[in-house]
């Protein structure tokens, strides 16, 4: 079992199986290039695929396991939550093209198994699955709910646009900062982490208030789970984490630890942190490691992670004042705690 397997609530993980089995079903039957690509993303046929959903469907997964937490009927709120994921997938083709990533879950990406041009047509049908997997399968009973759970992921999914367009755009920036930081990966990756926990309390018996607290819990769990993930963009084992220690400094991303030495930096250190960061083109492996000390001589790994444990105290103060059941919090408390060591 992976290291994130072990992190995560037996629930979510059979909630996972559920969104799996689900996006399966409904793709059955549907033939031709297009869905060849989509099943291909998505893990269900090709090389190296176990003919089951890809990656961890945490965002789905925690929007059917909060549904139950708070009372309500986690099929009810299944058709939302498979939107989502199909949401994040759709997301994760075009961020493929527009970082020219090769390989993604340890496949090669649709952009380069085919070409960006067909990726770029994957990543628009699937987010076009996302509107119809849920209004095919959403009961005409519950069509209130349906309404509200579209506008609200319609919503969150052009904050995740709009997080991404910051993210390519900082790029080229030469201001960034903390503040500036924080406010891209709240559009970017808050977004639908908070869409999960909107999605359970609209499924759920509970009012408006109770729905602001459990989005104010997924935020904080989004500014967790991305800080983390810089880290192990930087820090992490590639055979642990599956992911580049290079591409995120090699791309000059402007993940936390990197802004955090931009702002900490002083006098020659900053001067060649710039120098690097401001050229035109990717950096090369010297220069990788040159930016690699430069982070250790400001301490950002140490500084990294103590960012995401203060999220983390403020997620846990509003997730004790949700109504989910105690059984819910104490396994969120758990998960959130290993969110902050995992190695994936």
């Amino acid at each position: 079992m992976s290291d994130f397997g072990r992190g995560v609530p037996s629930r979510l993980k059979e909630y996972r199986e559920k969104v799996s089995d689900s996006i399966k079903s409904y793709l059955e039957g549907k033939e031709g290039k297009t869905y060849e690509m989509i099943n291909y993303h998505l893990g269900f046929n090709g090389e190296g695929s176990d003919g089951n959903l890809q990656g961890k469907a945490i965002r789905s997964s925690i929007a059917l396991y909060v549904t139950e937490a708070l009372g309500g009927n986690p099929n009810d709120a299944l058709p939302a939550a498979l939107s989502l994921e199909l949401i994040h997938n759709f997301s994760l083709v075009h961020d493929d093209i527009q970082d020219d990533d090769r390989t993604r879950r340890g496949r090669p990406t649709v952009q380069y198994k085919w070409n960006p041009e067909q990726a770029i047509n994957t990543g628009d049908a699937i987010k076009d699955l996302s509107l119809l997997i849920m209004t095919d399968l959403s009961p005409d009973e519950n069509l209130e709910k349906t309404l509200e759970a579209l506008n609200a992921l319609g919503k969150y999914s052009l904050r995740m646009i709009q997080g991404q367009v910051m993210d390519l755009d900082y790029m080229k920036r030469k201001d960034i900062d903390i503040d500036s930081y924080l406010e891209m990966i709240d559009e970017k990756t808050c977004s639908l982490m908070e869409a999960a926990f909107h999605i359970g309390g609209i499924y759920s018996p509970v009012g408006e208030e109770e729905i602001e607290k459990l989005i104010s819990f997924g935020k904080y769990l989004g500014y967790v789970y991305q800080i983390r993930d810089d880290w192990l963009g930087i820090w992490g084992q590639p055979e642990e984490s599956g992911k580049s220690i290079l591409s995120d400094i090699e791309e000059k991303k402007r993940s936390f630890p990197v802004v955090y030495a931009f702002q900490e930096s002083r006098d020659e250190k900053l001067s060649r942190l710039k120098e690097l960061y401001y050229r035109e083109g990717k950096l090369g492996e010297d220069k990788i490691e040159e930016v690699r000390e430069i982070l250790e001589e400001v301490n950002a790994a140490e500084k990294t992670n103590e960012r995401a444990e203060k999220y983390w105290r403020d997620a846990e103060r509003q997730l004790r004042e949700t109504e989910m059941a105690d059984w819910a919090k104490t396994e969120l408390e758990d998960f959130g705690s290993f969110l902050l060591t995992r190695k994936k």
